[in-house]
């Protein structure tokens, strides 16, 4: 088992146990269409998946099976549920981060489910797509997302500049195949960051906050796609086809 497993393992398993504990989806889970809007028995099975076959990335015998049906799953819930509202709201950038965030865990999957490179460049390429609209987002909202940079750091409207190009760039460079896996491994590292530094660090003299649950697991879960993906390249490479 490479640390791109184990890593996309733990953060499906907390997505789904997130899910399960709260009983609906989240963002960027939501906003889902209408046939699926307070279906708890959806969001549940849909948390059971994600856990079940989270933990049976840990197993070697279990693997495989978990793997792919995490992938279809994954791409499933993006063209079911998150194409429609993007569809309809395309003008609204969020809906192109929530596409971005569940398009990475769909990429891991699929880098860590590929028995051949070409089904690795498809993901990697699905990955360097989907992390364009996540860099968008942080100047479409900046005002919303300087308070979220620690207190200790300043210059605030910088780091999420800053960082908004930085993701624009990762995927740029998964796009193009330049430095592809130092670019999938430390977007990877940045998410982590931002898990720990903008999450984390509140969550701990707040435990019974479930938006500061929400908001670390999923961090946490798309670092750990794209550290999936990264599993999955050669290092070391500079340009590569």
């Amino acid at each position: 088992m490479n640390y791109g497993s184990f890593l996309f393992a733990i953060g499906m398993i907390a997505s789904g146990v997130l899910t399960i504990v709260d009983r609906a989806f989240y963002s960027p889970w939501e906003p889902v269409p209408g046939f699926a809007k307070g279906q708890v028995w959806l969001a549940l099975i849909s948390g059971a998946l994600m856990a079940v076959f989270g933990a049976g990335l840990l197993l070697k015998r279990s693997f495989d099976i978990s793997v792919r049906v995490l992938f279809w799953f994954l791409l499933a819930f993006l063209v079911i549920m998150k194409t429609p509202p993007l569809v309809a709201g395309w003008r609204v950038e969020l809906h192109w981060l929530d596409y971005g965030q569940i398009a990475t865990l769909v990429a891991g999957a699929l880098a860590l489910a590929a028995p051949t490179e070409r089904g690795v460049r498809a993901a990697r390429y699905l990955l360097g797509a989907a992390l364009i609209p996540i860099g968008l987002s942080h100047f479409f909202y900046l005002k919303i997302a300087m308070p979220m940079v620690p207190a200790m750091l300043p210059y605030k409207e910088g780091w999420v500049i800053f960082t908004g190009i930085a993701h624009i760039a990762a995927g740029l460079g998964l796009l193009t195949g330049v430095y592809a896996w130092l670019a999938a491994f430390l977007e990877a590292s940045m998410l982590t960051a931002f898990g720990v530094l903008v999450w984390l660090f509140p969550l701990l003299g707040k435990l019974h906050d479930m938006n500061l649950w929400v908001e670390f697991i999923v961090t946490i879960a798309v670092a750990n796609g794209c550290y999936a993906v990264a599993s999955r390249l050669r290092r070391g490479a500079g340009v590569r086809a």
